[in-house]
C-alpha cells in the first residue's frame, strides 16, 4: 500500500486527519442537507488540477479546468476522499449542516516512492544530501517556548529553551560518540541586554549567572548525550525573543556544528529554530498599564494573599512556589491547584475569542496572533488548538480529573492509527520510530527528527522551521527520503509499517 499523504499549503500530513470542517453562509437552502465545495490544485505548483475526483463512497463530484467541485449531501457527518492521476489520495472527515456550505479546499502532493517521479535519475543522486557523508537532524522539543518581558513583580517562566540533535553518518547509522556536537545563535549571543531576568533570578531561587540558563546552560556551548544515548541535547538555554540588534524575532535560529572530537574537522553544520515568545497578552485583560501590579492586586483580592505587599518589601514569588508546574517540575503546596489548572480554570469563562480565525481564544495566553505559535502541518489541515486540546472548558475538566499537565499530553495515535503512534507511556517528543521497514532502524530515530516538533510539523508555514529537510531533501516535507541516511537503501512503499 502506498503512503497516504495530504498537502494543505505546502505541507504533507500524514494518514487520516480526523477534523471537523467549518461551514460558512450560502449552499442549499433546504435543512435537510448542505454543500461541499472547494478547489483542487497540486501543491509544488498551485495549479488547478481538472478531473479530480472528490467522493464520500456513495456520491461524488469531478472538478472542473479551475480545479473547482461542487458536492451535495445530506445533513450528517463524512469522509470524503480525494483522487486525481498522478497524485497521491487524500482523505478528510467533514460535517455537512443544514443549508450550509463547506468549504474543502485540497492541495495534492505527487508519490515520492516511484523512479517515475524522478525520470532517469535514481533519487539517490536527486537530494542534496546525496553529496554529504553526515546530516544532522535537530529540533526544538515544544515547537514555542514562553518567558516574561519584565520579572520585576512574579515569574511564571524563565527564559528556557531546548534543543535536540541526532548525527547521522549516511549509510553507517546513528553517531554518538567520537564527535562534538556545538551550538550557536549567530543573531543571540546576549539575551541580558533584552531581559531583566537576571537581576530578579536570585529572587527566584536562581543563582543563575548572565547569559547562562536555571539549568546551567549557557548561549553557546557543547551539547551533551542524551540520556537514549542516541544524540545531544542542550537543556534550558536562556533565549529570548530579541536579537542583538533589539529586532523581535521568536524563531531564531541556532547553528549547530559536528566536528570530529579528535581532529576538530567540521563534520557537518545545520540550522534549527528555537522559538520562544513573550507574546502572553496579560495586558488584553489586566491593561496595558501596570500590567502585572494589576494581576498581584487581583490575585491578593480573590486568594487574600499578601503579593503586593511582598513585593513592596522585596520578596518576589515564582507562580510555582504554590502552584505545582510539571514544566519546571516544581511540586507547589498541597491543596493549591497546578498552575495549568488555576489558569484555565479561572480564565475559562473569561476569555473569548477575538473573532478572527488568526487569533482563536487560545492566542489570548499563548503565542499569539504575533507570533502564530501553531504553524504547523496540524493547522494547515485544519486543525485548531481545541481539535487536539479541547477548550478552556475541557482542559480544566480534564485537569480536575487529574490529567498531569506537561506530562499527559494528546496523543498523535488517537488521530492517525497505531502505525504512526508514540511509544507506549511516553510523549511524542521522546518517542521513537518503532515500526520502520528495516528492523534495524527501529528505536534510532526520534519521531521528532523526522517530523519536527509539535506546533511546527514538517510542513511549517514559517520558512524557516523547514530549513533541515531543505538542506538535505530540497523540499519541505517531512523526512521521507531515505537517501538522507541511507547510500544503498531503496524508497519502501510507507515509511511506517
Amino acid at each position: 500500500m502506498k503512503q497516504t499523504v495530504i498537502k494543505w499549503g505546502g505541507m504533507a500530513v500524514l494518514a487520516l486527519f480526523l477534523a471537523a470542517c467549518g461551514s460558512g453562509s450560502g449552499g442549499s437552502t433546504t435543512a435537510t442537507s448542505g454543500t461541499v465545495t472547494g478547489v483542487v490544485t497540486a501543491n509544488a505548483t498551485g495549479t488547478p488540477l481538472a478531473g479530480a475526483v472528490v467522493s464520500d463512497g456513495t456520491a461524488s463530484a469531478t472538478t472542473d479546468a479551475s480545479g473547482a467541485y461542487t458536492l451535495a449531501r445530506p445533513v450528517g457527518d463524512y469522509t470524503l476522499t480525494v483522487s486525481a492521476v498522478g497524485y497521491q489520495n487524500g482523505w478528510r472527515a467533514c460535517t455537512v449542516a443544514p443549508g450550509a456550505t463547506v468549504t474543502l479546499d485540497w492541495q495534492l502532493t505527487t508519490a515520492h516512492d516511484d523512479y517515475a517521479d524522478y525520470g532517469a535519475v535514481a533519487p539517490s543522486q536527486m537530494i542534496p544530501a546525496a553529496s554529504m557523508n553526515y546530516v544532522v537532524l535537530a529540533w526544538n522539543d515544544l515547537g514555542m517556548h514562553c518567558s516574561q518581558d519584565d520579572y520585576s513583580a512574579f515569574c511564571i517562566l524563565p527564559p528556557f529553551n531546548t534543543l535536540h540533535a541526532q548525527v547521522i553518518q549516511r549509510g553507517v547509522g546513528v553517531v554518538t560518540s567520537g564527535i562534538t556536537v556545538s551550538y550557536r545563535f549567530p543573531k543571540k549571543t546576549n539575551s541580558a541586554a533584552h531581559t531583566n531576568f537576571w537581576q530578579y533570578a536570585a529572587s527566584y531561587g536562581w543563582a543563575a549567572a548572565p547569559n547562562v540558563g536555571i539549568t546551567g546552560t549557557p548561549l553557546a556551548g557543547t551539547m551533551k548525550v542524551d540520556a537514549n544515548s542516541l544524540g545531544f541535547v542542550a537543556e534550558g538555554i536562556p533565549l529570548t525573543p530579541y536579537d542583538d540588534d533589539g529586532t523581535w524575532d521568536p524563531y531564531g535560529t541556532a547553528t549547530i556544528t559536528v566536528t570530529d572530537s579528535t581532529t576538530g574537522a567540521v563534520l557537518a553544520t545545520t540550522q534549527v529554530v528555537a522559538p520562544i515568545s513573550t507574546e502572553m497578552n496579560c495586558s488584553n485583560c489586566h491593561g496595558m498599564t501596570n500590567t502585572y501590579l494589576n494581576i498581584l492586586q487581583a490575585h491578593d483580592r480573590r486568594s487574600g494573599t499578601t503579593l503586593v505587599a511582598d513585593r513592596t518589601a522585596g520578596a518576589l514569588h515564582l507562580c510555582s512556589e504554590c502552584h505545582a508546574d510539571n514544566a519546571l517540575g516544581l511540586p507547589g503546596k498541597t491543596g493549591v491547584k497546578n498552575l495549568s489548572l488555576a489558569m484555565h480554570n479561572f480564565h475559562k469563562d473569561k476569555v473569548v475569542s477575538a473573532g478572527a480565525s488568526s487569533s482563536p481564544a487560545c492566542y489570548n495566553c499563548h503565542p499569539g496572533p504575533r507570533t502564530n505559535c501553531l504553524r504547523g502541518v496540524m493547522y494547515h489541515a485544519g486543525q485548531t488548538c481545541t481539535d487536539c486540546h479541547g477548550d478552556m472548558t475541557a482542559m480544566s475538566q480534564a485537569l480536575v480529573n487529574g490529567r498531569q499537565p506537561w506530562l499527559e499530553e494528546p496523543r498523535c495515535g488517537s488521530c492517525h492509527g497505531s502505525g504512526h503512534q508514540e511509544n507506549s507511556g511516553t510523549l511524542y517528543r521522546n518517542s521513537l520510530f518503532t515500526n520502520s521497514p528495516d528492523p534495524k532502524m527501529d528505536g534510532q530515530i526520534y519521531c521528532e527528527a523526522c517530523h519536527n516538533s509539535t506546533h511546527a510539523e514538517y510542513t511549517s508555514t514559517n520558512p524557516v522551521d523547514n530549513g533541515i529537510p531543505q538542506q538535505y531533501q530540497g523540499d519541505s516535507y517531512w523526512i521521507w527520503n531515505c537517501y538522507v541516511c541511507h547510500t544503498d537503501y531503496m524508497p519502501m512503499p510507507s515509511m511506517h509499517q
